[in-house]
């Protein structure tokens, strides 16, 4: 079940929104921006699809790679995990919520420049039970990876990089060929040496992945009709995707035999 609310005016109020809805159920998505016309307007976009309630905590952005990771292993360890990175009333503000009884434990690692850098990194962090969040995230004025890791559960993450396809049928073909394998599709991302798409399959289980695109709304009303008759098919949101053509799509996906962190909708973080 989806909601929207009307963007929050400054970090108390977007405070405030959180934890209401957070109260009820639902978790913070993103930010969803309508086109109608010559006029645009945003939403804060949330999500209930399971039983877990939520608590956020908003703190200011940190100055650099030390300070962030002194943060994130403060509120990991309280149970609050990283949630990211948020503009609201002319302030930036970093998001961690809480949902269940799980610590969690945060390594952050240079950006790799290269695609191959990438994914050496990312599957030996993954074979650790290690989930990479951020490929390139923006601290101070370094580039980090962000990867984290619950106290709970046994997951073990495999990542796989191919290339974008050039046409919108080949490239919904390989989302579901990579979601039948158990490859959830992630985001895009360009490293020096090629762009391509992130995918990621957790090898403790067998889970799978369809995916459909469907034609973008121009209000949030609508947003929430179609994100909730989607939702009553058991299909979980990804967001707003630039196809091939150049066609704006939405992008949503079922899960199919699975648990844990890939089978829920996310924002850009992974959240």
């Amino acid at each position: 079940m989806y909601e929207a609310l009307s963007p929050a005016a400054d970090k108390d109020a977007f405070l405030s929104h959180l934890n209401a809805e957070g109260a009820r159920g639902f978790r913070f998505l993103t930010a969803v921006a309508f086109v109608s016309g010559q006029n645009v307007s945003t939403a804060e976009t949330y999500v209930k699809d399971g039983n877990a309630s939520y608590v956020y905590e908003l703190l200011d952005t940190p100055a650099n790679r030390s300070a962030f990771q002194s943060q994130l292993d403060a509120q990991g360890a309280r149970g609050f995990r990283w949630a990211g990175s948020y503009a609201v009333g002319g302030a930036n503000v970093t998001l961690y919520r809480k949902e269940d009884s799980s610590t969690y434990s945060y390594a952050l690692t240079a950006a790799q420049s290269s695609s191959a850098g990438f994914l050496q990194e990312a599957n030996a962090q993954g074979a650790n039970g290690y989930l990479n969040l951020a490929p390139g995230f923006l601290v101070g004025t370094e580039t980090v990876a962000i990867y984290e890791k619950s106290s709970t559960g046994s997951a073990r993450y495999v990542y796989e990089f191919p290339s974008s396809p050039g046409s919108d049928a080949d490239l919904l073909a390989q989302f579901n060929g990579q979601g039948a394998r158990g490859f959830r599709f992630r985001t895009p991302y360009s490293f020096t040496d090629r762009g391509g798409l992130l995918y990621v399959q957790d090898g403790s289980q067998s889970a799978t992945f369809s995916f459909s695109a469907l034609d973008p709304v121009d209000n949030s009303a609508k947003w929430i009709e179609l994100a909730n008759t989607q939702g009553a098919q058991g299909h979980g949101l990804i967001g707003d995707y630039m196809m091939p053509s150049g066609q704006a799509k939405i992008i949503f996906f079922a899960a199919g035999n699975c648990a844990g962190e890939l089978c829920n909708s996310a924002s850009l973080f992974g959240r």
